[in-house]
C-alpha cells in the first residue's frame, strides 16, 4: 500500500473544512481540523499563493477561492467555447463589419480564446487570441464585473487592490467603481472609449456583454473598432442590440451542450 503524503492530505482536509464551514475563522478552522494555528497559517499561505482559498480584508475569514468553488464549471474548456463562438463571431462581424472577441476571466484579467475568423477589411488587433486584457481597463472586464456575482466580484476587487500599483488604486476608488457598474447594468454593455486607457489598445474602442450558462456568466463578448469609427447613437441603436443577441446565440448552443444537471 503506498503511503499518504501527510502535508497533502492535511491541505485538502483545511480545503474541505473551508468548503463546509465558510466563511471561517482561524480559530474555527484549528478547532474543527484539530491543527495547531501555526501548521494552519503554513497551509493557508499555501493555499493563498496558489489561488485556491483567499482570506476576506474585511472580516478576516477564509473563503474558497472562485477558481476552486467553480472548478466543476471549468469543464467548459476555452477550445469548446471557441468552437461554438466561432461561427456566431463571423455572422456578427459580416452585419457589423467590425471583428469581435470572446475572452474568459483568468484570474485578475479576461483573455481572448476566440476571435472573428473571417479576413478582416480592416485589422483591429488581428493576433489577440491568448492576450490578456486588465479587468479594470477594458470593455471586457467591466462588463464581466457587472454582471458576475458579488462574491465573485468582491474577492476581485480585493486581490486588485492587493496587488497595488495604478489598477489597485483605481479598485480601492469605491465611488468609481460604483458609478462604472451602475452605468455597465443600466445600459447592457461595458464601453471602453478610445484614447481613454493606456496602450497597448489605447486608440481603440469597443463594448462587451456577458455570456451566461445556467443563470450564470461564463464569458463575455466584444465589438471592437479603431479610433472614434463608431458614434455613440450607432452603439445603442444598432450594435448593442445586435452584440446582445449574438451573446445570447452563444449562451443557447453552450447550455444545449452542457445542460443543467
Amino acid at each position: 500500500m503506498e503511503k499518504q503524503i501527510r502535508v497533502l492530505s492535511r491541505g485538502l482536509q483545511v480545503v474541505e473544512c473551508i468548503r463546509q464551514e465558510a466563511p471561517v475563522s482561524l480559530s474555527k478552522l484549528s478547532q474543527t481540523t484539530a491543527l495547531p494555528k501555526s501548521t494552519l497559517l503554513r497551509i493557508l499561505n499555501t493555499l493563498q499563493h496558489h489561488g485556491w482559498v483567499y482570506r476576506g480584508l474585511s472580516d478576516e475569514f477564509y473563503r474558497l477561492s472562485f477558481r476552486l468553488r467553480c472548478l466543476t464549471d471549468n469543464l467548459l474548456a476555452a477550445d469548446a467555447l471557441a468552437e461554438a463562438a466561432g461561427p456566431i463571431l463571423d455572422e456578427l462581424k459580416s452585419d457589423l463589419f467590425w471583428p469581435s472577441y470572446v475572452a474568459v476571466r483568468r484570474g485578475l484579467f479576461m483573455e481572448v480564446v476566440e476571435r472573428t475568423r473571417k479576413k478582416q477589411v480592416v485589422a483591429v488587433r488581428p493576433e489577440v487570441v491568448g492576450v490578456k486584457a486588465g479587468i479594470l481597463r477594458s470593455a471586457l472586464g467591466h462588463a464581466y464585473l457587472a454582471f458576475c456575482s458579488e462574491t465573485e466580484r468582491s474577492e476581485i476587487i480585493e486581490r486588485v487592490i492587493a496587488a497595488g500599483g495604478e489598477p489597485g488604486t483605481l479598485a480601492a476608488d469605491k465611488a468609481w467603481l460604483d458609478t462604472m457598474l451602475q452605468r455597465v447594468r443600466q445600459h447592457g454593455y461595458g464601453l471602453r472609449k478610445p484614447h481613454e486607457w493606456p496602450a497597448p489598445a489605447h486608440a481603440q474602442g469597443a463594448i462587451a456583454v456577458p455570456v451566461f450558462l445556467h443563470g450564470r456568466i461564463k464569458a463575455c463578448i466584444n465589438i471592437a473598432w479603431p479610433g472614434d469609427a463608431v458614434e455613440q447613437a450607432l452603439i445603442e441603436s444598432q450594435y448593442y442590440p445586435r452584440l446582445r443577441e449574438a451573446a445570447d446565440r452563444l449562451s443557447a448552443v453552450l447550455e444545449n451542450d452542457n445542460p443543467a444537471v
